[in-house]
């Protein structure tokens, strides 16, 4: 940040030069903010009257600030209901007000750190918190997002009393990529971006409750696989939980994180990737039974044929491998697990359309055509398509391209079949269970959407989790937000019209004196869906200066 002078028209006019960083932008962009016309006689800025940015304004007899107070109730009380600053006050000490501050900062308004002291000008934060003029200038922030990146322990201890809160639910994981254009010390690596992004990445792994509260985190190097991370989040998890049950997606199915898992007395639920000859042939075995009636099971109002099997993990010496129930080496497996093979006829019809549709598409591309490379063009051009496609040409060098019968013969058979993999739930809970991995999901597109967490801003791994562990305070409070948002009746109403709405109610503060402008019906009933409790005069220890 410097100042920098222009001159018009024979008058000297100052300026407040920022640079920032922005989303979708390569490089920074520079904030040019007015601050007064110079003096020409003593050199000093003569400053503009109205500061609007801190919503200051000066009158004949003093000033007074108009400060958001609504919102930042809501946010205080969903703070006071799941326990944040208490576990921040057992995790970091003293500190626990400031790291508040910030997260409740960043859930009402999501802007980048260095702008986080304009939001807290512009609202009730530091006063409800009694943090006073605390300094959370961009320097500042830089020094406090460095600290906090060093304190793993701190952070670990904090994540340990967030899975004790919700000990004897199961725990929900999922990994997402984080676009950037720094190196971040080598993590940053290319990878499966998951936002379609061009750029180099980095992973966050995510544990949240059954319902999406959001448990703790971790950063992996942008090329981690989904199988890698798992080994070092189940162990992490299971000693702040011992015992405790997850749900994952089939990208973290494998024999070694299975065994691994069992052996450490986990239980779990997820699906298997098929690729395995022991799963394929789960599925083949099922195939010619999945009409018969005796394998039909209701779930959630849906109808599934499902049969259970039995897999054993055994170790080879090449790693972990599966057998079958009906494998010889089934009885010296190291580990067993319920093996549920199900067949959703649903999903096979949307499934069948979804691949035919594609295939057309390549068709209508390629069919007729003359290429100068046939071969060549058709692997391009056809992708993984070409698994299910093949071409002759004609006399005139004509493309002509049509189904591998075998392959989609075999697709048919295999369509609308999953695996679910268990050691101990029965077939209803384990699906029951497994619905709820949508709560995980709900989690990252309220991090990357709303709490703008799509880009990287910062080139330093440290201060990079840093700036990730205040985001993911912030991500618990919209978290809880949006799920009491959800399940009210209120039509219409959405967790930032709510915020929007709620902001309209403001503490005007006028030399010391403070009062709160009326209350609409809309604040008053978003006060009742989140039970606020509005005190009828301000705390004595509420201050502005």
């Amino acid at each position: 940040m410097k100042v920098c002078y222009e001159e018009r028209n024979g008058k000297k006019y100052a300026f407040r030069s920022t640079s920032r960083r922005e989303p979708g932008k390569k490089y920074p962009v520079t904030i040019k903010e007015y601050l007064g016309v110079v003096d020409p006689e003593t050199g000093a800025i003569i400053p503009k009257k109205v500061k609007t940015e801190s919503m200051k304004f000066t009158l004949k007899d003093g000033s007074f600030r108009i400060k958001d107070y609504g919102n930042v109730m809501i946010a205080k009380k969903v703070c006071d209901d799941i326990g944040i600053q208490e576990d921040l006050s057992l995790s970091f000490g003293n500190a626990d007000k400031s790291i508040l501050c910030l997260a409740m900062a960043q859930a009402l308004a999501p802007t980048p750190f260095m702008d986080t002291e304009i939001t807290l000008e512009s609202t009730y934060i530091r006063e409800i918190l009694g943090m006073g003029r605390t300094d959370f200038t961009s320097q500042r922030m830089s020094e406090i997002t460095k600290i906090l990146g060093e304190s793993t322990g701190c952070m670990d201890d904090l994540f340990t009393l967030r899975a004790k809160r919700f000990s004897g639910d199961r725990f929900l994981y999922d990994l997402t990529s984080q676009s950037t254009y720094s190196e971040l010390g080598g993590f940053a690596e290319w990878g499966k971006n998951r936002d379609g992004e061009s750029l180099k990445q980095i992973n966050i792994g995510l544990a949240t409750s059954s319902r999406g509260d959001p448990i703790a985190f971790e950063m992996f190097p942008g090329s981690v696989s989904d199988i890698v991370t798992l080994k070092r989040f189940s162990q992490s998890m299971n000693t702040k939980v011992p015992g405790c049950t997850l749900v994952m997606d089939r990208g973290f199915e494998s024999a070694g994180n299975i065994a691994s898992m069992m052996n450490d007395g986990i239980d779990f639920v997820m699906p298997s990737t098929v690729s395995s000859k022991v799963m394929k042939k789960l599925l083949t075995d099922f195939a010619p039974d999945v009409t018969k009636p005796e394998f039909d099971r209701i779930h959630d109002g849906h109808v599934y044929s499902v049969q259970e099997r039995s897999v054993g993990i055994i170790e080879t010496e090449s790693g972990f491998e599966y057998v079958s129930d009906d494998d010889e080496n089934f009885a010296d497996a190291k580990f067993r697990l319920k093996a549920y093979v199900c067949f959703d006829s649903k999903k096979r019809s949307d499934d069948e359309q979804e691949l035919k549709m594609a295939l057309m598409e390549k068709i209508r591309e390629l069919d007729g055509k003359k290429f100068k490379d046939p071969a060549r063009t058709f692997a391009k051009k056809a992708g993984w398509t070409a698994k299910y496609l093949e071409y002759s040409l004609d006399s005139e060098g004509r493309m002509k391209v049509s189904y591998k019968n075998n392959a989609m013969t075999f697709f048919r058979n295999r369509a609308g079949m999953f695996i679910m993999l268990t050691p101990n739930m029965d077939w209803e809970v384990s699906m029951t269970a497994y619905d709820t991995r949508n709560c995980v999901e709900m989690a990252f597109e309220i991090f990357k959407n709303e709490l703008d967490g799509k880009r990287g801003r910062t080139g330093d791994p440290v201060r990079a989790r840093g700036r990730l562990f205040i985001k993911f305070l912030a991500l618990m409070i919209r978290v809880r937000m949006q799920l009491i948002v959800t399940e009210s009746n209120i039509k219409g109403l959405t967790v930032e019209n709510m915020l929007m709405s709620a902001a309209t109610y403001k503490i005007i503060d006028d030399d010391g004196l403070r009062v709160r402008n009326e209350k609409t019906k809309k604040v008053r009933e978003i006060f009742q869906l989140f039970e606020v409790d509005d005190p009828a005069q301000l705390s004595v220890g509420d201050v502005t200066e």
